[in-house]
């Protein structure tokens, strides 16, 4: 049987592989047991992700084949994308800057095999390997597509200085379109009138955020035979959004975790304190997750004058992330001399705030989710996580913040986080935080 493969879907000839083909391509959500349709017996729990009849995502023709070779198929490739001609990395292939070995290997897998994902934890310098994979291919048209607008400008002017190029902006109401261009997700699935002819690269930064329908409709509406997707945390380990990472980009080519970056001196030593929060406001341990959070985190008393103290005891530059802005009020409150900064706040106050983080030895600031990722402030040494929760990826994303090397001081990243105990839904949060600290090596102690 034949599969004519394209850039964004691929097509089989064979209807009675149709079958296999579908049922790789489709999967349930976490939680799809509750949704009204499913019980009511008019769904049966699936999403797929063919589109039509015959197609289906080229990210997912690696698993597609095995499984048709599996059931007997002997499986004939007809590739319609393009191949462009490509250069070898040296040492002196970007700015002012040597790319370290690591960087140069994930350069070069992601390069040669024109779809992927590398998972390079926070200070890997991914945004080099981009940069490297962009010169190796000879600055091809290319759209380079991110979800915050902080981290638009940031990865624009990273890419001017290791290429040597002007990099266009696409988004924060700016329409500026180059060779090589930044865009906003969001602006891009908005403006219907986007001309795409001719692009030959999609990069996608914190490529986690590919399982939303919003980006992976921009991504299947975009050519581009190559297509890469860059992450400190790639995989959320639900089967559905793990899948459409894969659909939209390919399979995870290159792993760097944080243990290698500590150990080989490129990232700061995170040591975790998690503090005991033996908390009176409430006393009702079956009490509902909201208004647990609403009652224990956001407003619980213990918890954030506990949190202030940390603060003031730190001598260095301290961030502290909550989840919510009525959080990070009451948090300023508690500590006058603080900056609080959230997403309702004009990008020219953002802007400056975080040049303030960047550059001052000192000081307590505080932010919702805009800096939870994709962030850079070096100069962050102590990070309060007041936000509580249990994912995985954020929690990695947001200790990321400060894991870059301190230079002129000590080397390490003061993490304070907390155990609930007076709710079983926040302590179970506080169990999984701890489970991914361990799963990371990060020395932890708890405080009493």
């Amino acid at each position: 049987m034949d599969i004519i493969v394209d850039d964004r879907y691929s097509t089989t000839t064979e209807m009675k592989a149709l079958p296999i083909i579908r049922q790789v391509c489709r999967a349930r959500p976490d939680g799809f047991y509750h949704m009204p349709k499913y019980r009511s017996g008019m769904w049966d729990g699936y999403i797929s992700l063919m589109k039509g009849l015959r197609e289906f995502p080229t990210g997912l023709l690696s698993i597609v084949i095995r499984e048709l070779e599996k059931t007997g198929w002997t499986v004939n490739i007809i590739d319609n994308t393009t191949v462009l001609p490509s250069r070898k990395i040296s040492d002196d292939s970007l700015k002012g800057i040597k790319l370290r070995d690591y960087q140069y290997e994930a350069a070069e897998i992601m390069t040669n095999s024109r779809r992927g994902v590398a998972g390079m934890a926070t200070n890997s310098g991914k945004t080099e390997v981009m940069a490297a994979i962009l010169w190796s291919l000879n600055l091809p048209q290319t759209l380079v597509i991110v979800h915050r607008k902080e981290l638009m400008y940031q990865t624009a002017r990273r890419l001017e200085k290791r290429l040597g190029c002007k990099v266009g902006i696409y988004g924060d109401g700016v329409k500026s379109k180059k060779n090589i261009t930044v865009a906003m997700i969001q602006t891009l699935a908005k403006d219907k009138k986007i001309d795409y002819t001719g692009n030959q690269v999609i990069v996608v930064d914190e490529c986690h955020h590919l399982s939303s329908n919003q980006m992976m409709d921009v991504i299947f509406n975009i050519p581009g035979s190559y297509r890469y997707g860059f992450s400190g945390t790639p995989l959320k380990y639900e089967l559905l959004p793990d899948m459409k990472l894969a659909a939209a980009t390919g399979d995870i080519l290159y792993t760097i975790t944080n243990d290698y970056l500590v150990k080989g001196g490129y990232s700061a030593v995170p040591k975790v304190h998690m503090h005991v929060v033996e908390s009176y406001d409430v006393v009702d341990w079956e009490m509902d997750y909201k208004t647990a959070y609403d009652k224990l985190i956001v407003n619980g008393i213990t918890r954030n004058v506990l949190i202030a103290k940390l603060a003031r005891e730190s001598k260095s530059l301290v961030l502290i992330l909550v989840n919510r802005i009525d959080h990070g009020k009451k948090l300023a409150d508690l500590l006058p001399n603080s900056i609080f900064v959230s997403g309702s706040d004009e990008a020219e106050y953002r802007n400056s705030v975080l040049d303030r983080m960047r550059t001052d030895d000192s000081g307590i600031f505080i932010a919702t989710p805009i800096y939870d990722e994709g962030i850079d402030v070096p100069a962050v040494d102590t990070i309060i996580l007041a936000a509580g929760g249990k994912s995985h990826v954020k929690l990695l994303q947001r200790i990321g913040r400060g894991l870059r090397k301190k230079e002129n001081k000590e080397n390490i990243l003061t993490v304070h986080d907390f155990l609930d105990d007076t709710n079983m839904y926040l302590l179970e949060h506080s169990q999984e935080r701890a489970d991914t600290y361990a799963s990371e090596k990060f020395e932890t102690i708890i405080d009493k």
